[in-house]
């Protein structure tokens, strides 16, 4: 899976490359993923034993994790989408989610969970978050569209003693995994990146 470790381009032009790379997927190649995904996914102790998800709605080209809600072991399972909490905000919170759900869409035009704050949960309150990802490598980095929204709603886990909450696995193509990110010393790895090819545990 891994490949060897070359000059690292810088994050622009990364997120450039991949970003086209996605968005030249067929419809057809991308519910062939997002299916393969979810096989792979629900096979995994953390997704097995999780009853609050964390998963994101896909754009532009993304593998999509939603078919995850279909799957026979979801049956008692609680799902969430990241929302934007007010028009000014930083961080993320997560709204409870169906095929049902009515939605509106962001300031970035990506749909969100129409509820109000009072049924919204902080990150911490979920035990499984499955991340969207624009690149990622062999120790776990993973390089995402720049905004920062995941990045400052984890900034908690680092400084967390005991089990951090939640359990974080990163998902993408295959062809998004690169020989070295770009990383800050912000930067949180993830235990498990997951693509339509397998899933991977990051050696610490």
């Amino acid at each position: 899976m891994f490949q060897g470790l070359d000059e690292v381009p810088a994050k622009s032009q990364l997120r450039r490359r991949l970003r086209q790379q996605r968005r030249d997927l067929s419809p057809e190649a991308l519910q062939c993923a997002a299916i393969a995904l979810s096989n792979h996914l629900v096979r995994l102790n953390h997704f097995q034993r999780a009853r609050h998800i964390g998963l994101y709605w896909p754009m532009q080209g993304e593998i999509s994790p939603l078919p995850l809600m279909q799957h026979p072991i979801a049956v008692n399972k609680h799902f969430y989408l990241p929302v934007l909490a007010g028009q000014f905000a930083r961080g993320l919170r997560f709204a409870p989610f169906n095929p049902h759900a009515a939605m509106r869409n962001n300031r970035f035009r990506i749909p969100e969970p129409q509820v109000s704050p009072s049924h919204q949960r902080s990150v911490h309150e979920l035990d499984l978050l499955i991340l969207p990802l624009v690149a990622f490598d062999a120790e776990g980095y993973r390089l995402g569209m720049g905004g920062g929204f995941y990045d400052r709603s984890l900034a908690h886990l680092p400084h967390r003693r005991s089990w951090r909450r939640p359990r974080l696995i990163g998902v993408g193509h295959a062809f998004q995994e690169v020989p070295r990110v770009p990383r800050e010393p912000w930067d949180i790895p993830l235990g498990i990146v997951c693509t339509e090819m397998g899933c991977y545990r990051i050696r610490s």
